[in-house]
């Protein structure tokens, strides 16, 4: 494709440019290492570095375009001013590789917590109905059953338009994405076509990126704005949300697409009638039919806890908007296996039980911790809560003392560990988590290993360990560097 081309079928509003010299567009990158012969250089800002400081070095490497927002102290005929640089890169790698969301049924997942999970099961349900799909999010990328590794949970524009195209390429129908705060603030999933959104609830997290959870919240409902009345696909645009959640019905608050609900007592698709165990769980579900709602569907799921029941009733509410049939829906979640690293059970020779589990704020903590609670007083067990937690570095510090509170009002022992400090002292991190307990149910054992090692030799038949933050994650990140290093396989080390 030229340059012409593409700068003709961009929005003219975005652009300040001025004509310049046509030429065939090899490709496009916003790294300046990357950049060869009849590339685009997009000189975005990032995390760590200002690409407006490599612009020099991505023209004297042969881009023949460098697309900025910023003034970079000097002109060349090869300079092209934008209002906003991202949102021209995801413009330009829409065009670049032929708009390939067009081209497959299009989800987008957000929230806080949950994402993962129910992603998963909107495109396990549509590959066990024999659909082609692709998945993006926090565990990884796949194209059907191929797994692809990601850094991110939304990639940046280019490489998330260039796998869309590698799976409109490879026949994918039906594309389920987690979508974060960050890739909608930084307009990574601009000029999507998605035909479907999910919101699963919000609490505090990412603030050190948002500062409030005013901007958090606004950040999230640009994919719910974004959504059309009326779309150019098979399938009529669908805006689901959670009832249960104070940002549920705000959220969706001007969409135009169509609004369906679920959660507990309420919503499109309501839950009751809740049984469950470590092993699973049963419960009914309210769902709409010719008009009414009646009782129609019983969920048999090996997932367990009630933040898992709105997982499944989100999932369940846009697996119908793509046009699943219940039948199928109920035969294929009793299927389905938990995520990697969301609540994963491993038994223990003394007995005892380690749960692994994701989560890494304060709501998904007290959450996962209610669950072993709730279901301790189903089966009427006298074991212990154990929970070995720690909180990541570079990231939001306002909720350290409120996991660090959390942990020890609801367990009956709290080992303080590290987890990926990056680049602040695990030490330090460890004593800002100390700094929201006023009770000494705990101790505090830096090296990871050694924690989850501590938690299992004080553990007694019944008991529980909650091994939380980490999940999936089989590494330590220590000041740039990633360790090895696997929850699940210390735990089973132990056992």
């Amino acid at each position: 494709m030229n340059f012409s081309e593409m700068i003709a079928k961009t929005e003219s509003d975005v652009l300040d440019l001025e004509k310049g010299f046509d030429f065939d567009v090899h490709k496009l990158c916003y790294n300046s290492n990357s950049v060869e012969q009849n590339d685009i250089f997009f000189a975005i800002r990032g995390f760590k570095k200002d690409g407006n400081v490599y612009i020099k070095d991505a023209l004297d490497k042969g881009a023949k375009a460098v697309f900025t927002d910023s003034d970079p102290g000097f002109t060349d005929s090869r300079l092209y001013k934008v209002k906003d640089c991202r949102k021209m890169m995801a413009i330009m790698s829409n065009v670049f590789y032929g708009y390939p969301s067009r081209k497959m049924i299009m989800t987008g997942v957000t929230g806080t917590n949950g994402k993962t999970t129910v992603s998963s099961i909107i495109n396990f349900v549509l590959q066990s109905i024999g659909r082609k799909t692709g998945l993006i999010g926090t565990n990884g990328n796949y194209i059907n059953k191929r797994f692809i590794k990601t850094e991110h949970t939304t990639p940046e524009s280019i490489e998330l338009n260039s796998l869309l195209k590698e799976m409109a390429d490879e026949g994918v129908e039906y594309a389920v994405m987690e979508v974060s705060s960050h890739s909608l603030a930084l307009n990574r999933v601009y000029g999507l076509d998605f035909d479907a959104a999910v919101f699963t609830n919000l609490t505090p997290e990412h603030l050190d990126f948002h500062d409030t959870m005013e901007e958090y919240f606004r950040a999230k409902k640009i994919l719910f704005d974004s959504m059309k009345r009326i779309g150019e696909k098979d399938i009529k645009p669908a805006v689901i949300y959670n009832c249960n959640d104070d940002y549920g019905a705000k959220i969706v608050s001007s969409s135009e697409a169509e609004r369906i609900s679920y959660g507990f007592g309420c919503g499109t698709y309501s839950a009751k009638n809740l049984e469950m165990d470590m092993n699973g769980m049963s419960f009914e579900v309210l769902v709409p039919h010719n008009g009414e709602t009646i009782d129609r569907m019983k969920i048999n799921t090996h997932l367990t806890g009630k933040f898992n029941v709105q997982n499944i009733l989100a999932a369940i509410a846009a697996l119908k908007t793509l046009k699943v049939d219940y039948k199928s829906i109920t035969k294929h979640i009793e299927e389905f296996e938990p995520v990697e690293g969301r609540f994963n059970r491993i038994k223990l020779s003394n007995g005892a039980s380690a749960i692994i589990d994701y989560s890494h704020t304060p709501d998904s903590l007290l959450k996962t911790i209610t669950t072993i609670k709730e279901i301790f007083d189903e089966s009427k067990s006298k074991g212990r809560i154990i929970t070995v937690f720690g909180c990541g570095g570079n990231r939001d510090k306002q909720k350290r003392p409120l996991m660090g509170n959390i942990a020890v009002m609801n367990s009956d022992e709290v080992v303080i560990t590290s987890d990926n400090p990056r680049d602040e002292e695990p030490m330090a991190i460890i004593e800002d988590i100390k700094a929201g307990i006023s009770q000494d149910n705990y101790s505090v054992e830096e090296n990871r290993e050694l924690a989850i090692k501590k938690a299992v030799e004080i553990s007694k038949n019944g008991d529980v360990i909650l091994i939380a933050g980490k999940g999936h994650e089989t590494y330590q990140e220590i000041k740039g560097v990633k360790y090895h290093l696997s929850d699940k396989e210390i735990a089973q080390k132990y056992s």
